[in-house]
């Protein structure tokens, strides 16, 4: 058993650093490491199951409509199985103190060859697939539904998977992809239930500086 010695001043000193450890360093520093061991443990809930919005005329973050790009978008690709099947994984991180809120239509998801310069969130993947591309229907509308305005709370992460079938073309030299999110506009107030107060005057969608974040860009591997 561990015994202080009060008649040590640095192993009193000791003791105070370790407490300072824990307090300070540790909830930063564990979940990255949880998540670098184990990924599929701590990845983060479906971005379809985030809460939606509701009422936002009267009930939005403060810190999240004064964050500024505090989104990280992290693609990584799954192997291509024997049957020409492919799984991307979207993961997409809110790195600020706020709840950010993002528009996610899971039904409006974009996959195309190229950005085809629409807002909300987006797969570019070359070369194309045999199944899987669709556009935006409905792009840049000045309102969103509340329900597909989703909360992504303070430091917190959500995952979204696409299954897809490579081509002859990816099947046998490989492919590389990459996501983004763009959203340009706060978006236009909803009617809100009776009796809501509005406080705010959109819906507090415009968080990124430039109006787009992407991914890093990844590789996808032939099949073996």
């Amino acid at each position: 058993m561990l015994k202080l010695d009060r008649n040590n001043p640095n192993a009193f000193i000791g003791v105070i650093l370790l407490v300072v450890l824990v307090v300070f360093v540790l909830p930063d520093r564990l979940p990255g490491s949880i998540a670098d061991l184990s990924p599929q443990l701590f990845a983060g809930i479906p971005c379809a199951r985030l809460p939606a919005a509701r009422d936002l005329a009267a009930h939005q973050s403060i810190l999240g409509r004064q964050a500024q790009d505090p989104l990280q978008l992290k693609l990584t690709a799954g192997a291509i199985n024997d049957e020409g099947g492919l799984v991307m994984r979207l993961t997409v991180a809110n790195r600020s103190l706020g709840t950010a809120p993002i528009v996610f239509q899971e039904d409006n998801f974009v996959v195309a060859e190229a950005d085809d310069d629409t807002d909300g969130f987006g797969l570019i993947i070359q070369p194309a697939p045999d199944a899987g591309l669709r556009e935006r229907a409905n792009p840049n509308p000045a309102t969103y539904d509340e329900n597909d305005i989703r909360l992504l709370g303070p430091r917190q992460a959500c995952v979204h998977s696409l299954e897809l079938v490579a081509s002859a073309a990816m099947i046998s030299d490989g492919g590389s992809a990459s996501a983004w999110y763009r959203m340009r506009a706060a978006g236009e107030q909803q009617p809100q239930s009776e009796g809501v107060r509005e406080i705010f005057p959109d819906q507090g969608l415009d968080i990124l500086t430039e109006g787009v974040v992407f991914s890093e860009e990844v590789k996808i591997a032939p099949r073996a």
